[in-house]
């Protein structure tokens, strides 16, 4: 394992996370979040650091984090629409069985947004619901077309802030065809600006450009080449399991994100990736043996501080799949 600690800016230097990410090449593979949701909900600026103090999200946020099934909430602002609407968007997507299933909802008051929070954990908690002040889904279905939530909280950090934005605008110009675009809160990873979520794949990305990004949602470019954007899926844990997935979807391609599959440490930074149900037509295989290593810890600076203190320690890997057939 080698360090990277004598590449740290000097101390009259005040660099941006994010150039400074680009210098020594980090590698963004491990940094994904892990969730099974992910809700999103109309939330109005200026967003506070962090995001959950801001009045719309304070009360709800305790909620989710209770929640049976991992749930990352953000703020959002939604794709531009041609009509106004005066109650608060909400959207839920679910990580269901090789599928991203999407729901809208639309509420009228701060007391409807605790139902529905309260009603979306009781759902995978089996739990019963009393209230009746639910509001019905506008929008409930399976995600088909190019979903996309960009990071753009510059209370953050500014380099979401600025690159962001300009990757959000740049797809809603018409550089990135037939995709919805939201604006969300920090999702981490601020230093591989500009980063996105896509779905219905649920991986999350780095250093994102739109040719890239049209690259990824077309499902036209190698995936051998565009795994080293991906900072991981969805389903799998942040670290060495992300990057054992990402390997095998370097050698798989977009086919694996249509089929539902685990990721499991079977041996100390060994993992087992497999399809369910096994022998899907979907990949040539159904079961991965992975082995994954830490190869360096990179210094991760402190955007526009002098020398970029206090860094923190990141942490890269280097993944070799071994073919296996159940």
């Amino acid at each position: 394992m080698t360090t990277l600690d004598h590449l740290l800016p000097g101390p009259e230097e005040a660099v941006r996370c994010a150039d400074f990410a680009r210098t020594i090449a980090m590698d963004p593979g491990g940094t994904a979040i892990r969730a099974d949701r992910v809700v999103l909900v109309e939330t109005g600026l200026p967003w506070p650091k962090p995001v959950f103090d801001h009045p719309t999200l304070r009360e709800i946020d305790p909620l989710f984090k209770r929640a049976p099934r991992i749930t990352r909430l953000l703020a959002c602002r939604p794709p531009s629409e041609s009509v106004e609407h005066p109650a608060t968007g909400v959207w839920v997507f679910d990580r269901l069985n090789g599928h991203t299933r999407e729901r809208r909802f639309e509420v009228g008051s701060p007391d409807q947004l605790l139902d529905l929070g309260a009603c979306l954990v009781a759902e995978v908690a089996g739990d019963e619901i009393t209230s009746v002040d639910i509001p019905a889904p506008t929008v409930d279905g399976v995600v088909d077309g190019p979903v996309v939530l960009v990071c753009t909280q510059g209370s953050h950090d500014v380099c979401c802030g600025a690159d962001g934005e300009r990757l959000a605008a740049a797809a809603e110009s018409g550089d990135v065809p037939g995709v919805r675009v939201f604006r969300v809160s920090h999702t981490g990873g601020h230093r591989f600006a500009p980063t996105a979520m896509t779905l219905p794949d649920g991986r999350m990305w780095a250093y994102l450009v739109p040719e890239l990004l049209d690259q990824l949602l077309s499902g036209q470019g190698a995936a051998a080449h565009l795994a080293q954007y991906c900072r991981g899926w969805w389903g799998a844990d942040p670290g060495p399991a992300q990057v054992a997935e990402r390997a095998v979807w370097a050698e798989v391609g977009f086919p694996l994100d249509a089929v539902s599959r685990t990721c499991v440490e079977v041996e100390p930074m060994t993992y087992r990736i497999e399809t369910t149900p096994a022998g899907s037509a979907h990949s040539a295989r159904d079961s991965w043996t992975v082995d994954v290593e830490l190869v360096r810890e990179v210094p991760t600076v402190a955007c526009r501080k002098p020398g970029g203190l206090p860094a923190k320690v990141g942490r890269e890997y280097r993944a070799a799949v071994r073919p296996q057939t159940l």
